[in-house]
């Protein structure tokens, strides 16, 4: 590998376009990522590897495969980023007024839900801070809390599947979920009172993947392991095929329970009650926008009051992370699952 005297800009750019690539595990999905045409992509990938000296990844019909020095170059342009963004967020607290961005990941599905107040947040932090630009994006739940980890996201908005001790956490609001199914699955035209807990639990369950811990133990069983639905839109789409059932939130539900495309299936037995929290990773806690803008959005959820709380599920698999009263997290996503027969 060669020596480098000197980062110039196009190392930065060619850099995070290879970091791209690695996150994204494809060139395809790389090139929708960063809005490049694949020539471009290439292009960028063969310079970066001309600069350093070295192949880092294969690619082509046998796909993608990152090499032991693509995996240096990843690791060391991580940290790089994260000292720039470190660097970026001190000198921006020398003087508030200076014109800084504030980058925030929101999971995918909280933004529509009516007990969200992001909207809220973003304008009464606006009125403190009119000179701070805002980059936002929506993404997968299991990408949300690696990337502010990583700190490359200040803040975080989504659930908690996995406790980060680096990580600090601020309990905003619940969510809440029931299991459905679509108007063309064997369960729907079962009779409420003939429905037991026991045909639900035997039916093919569709999981959100690496964000799937309402019932692990489902989706590790042949009968019952049914699709992965890696999004709320994705997984949706599974469910009203009639393929398989699975949670489906509140507010997402309701218009399509009113139409007939979906049915809860025991409503009064079976629900998710998702707590959804503002996450910051060490470096962002010492960032004061970043701070400010968590302090917003407690503020205008806090005057929701009890309302943002929703009562906990009778079961304990029915909701793989519970916030107490006093804010404490507890992961259960190790949890035994009780027999669910009859009733």
């Amino acid at each position: 590998m060669s020596h480098i005297s000197q980062i110039y800009d196009i190392d930065l750019k060619l850099l995070r376009c290879f970091c791209t690539i690695v996150e994204e595990r494809s060139f395809t999905a790389a090139q929708a990522a960063l809005n490049l045409s694949q020539s471009t992509l290439s292009e960028n990938l063969k310079s970066l590897e001309i600069r350093l000296g070295t192949r880092l990844c294969r690619r082509g019909p046998k796909g993608f495969k990152l090499f032991r020095e693509g995996e240096v170059v990843y690791k060391a342009a991580k940290e790089l980023f994260a000292s720039v963004e470190a660097f970026k967020q001190k000198a921006s607290n020398i003087n508030q007024n200076t014109v800084y961005e504030l980058s925030i990941g929101i999971q995918d599905g909280i933004v529509e839900n009516p007990s969200a107040r992001l909207h809220d947040a973003i304008r009464r932090f606006s009125d403190y801070y009119p000179n701070v630009r805002f980059r936002m994006e929506v993404m997968l739940g299991f990408q949300l809390a690696g990337r502010v980890a990583d700190g490359m996201l200040h803040v975080g908005i989504g659930l908690v599947n996995e406790h980060y001790a680096q990580l600090t956490y601020e309990h905003l609001f619940d969510e809440q979920g029931f299991m459905c199914c679509g108007d063309r699955h064997p369960l729907y035209a079962i009779p409420e009172d003939e429905l037991t807990l026991a045909d639900i639990e035997s039916a093919a369950y569709c999981s959100r993947g690496h964000l799937e811990y309402y019932h692990p133990e489902r989706a590790r069983r042949s009968d019952t392991c049914g699709d992965i639905g890696l999004g709320i839109q994705s997984q949706l789409a599974l469910i009203l095929s009639g393929r398989n059932i699975g949670y489906v939130l509140d507010h997402t539900a309701q218009p399509l329970i009113a139409s007939g495309a979906l049915r809860a299936l025991r409503p009064d037995r079976v629900r998710i009650v998702n707590p959804i929290t503002a996450m910051m990773g060490p470096a962002a806690a010492d960032f004061k926008l970043a701070r400010q803008f968590v302090d917003c959005l407690i503020d205008v959820h806090m005057e929701l009051g009890q309302s943002r709380l929703l009562p906990r599920p009778d079961f304990v698999t029915s909701c793989g992370t519970v916030v107490d009263r006093d804010g404490v997290f507890r992961v259960l996503s190790n949890a035994k699952a009780p027999a669910l027969a009859g009733a």
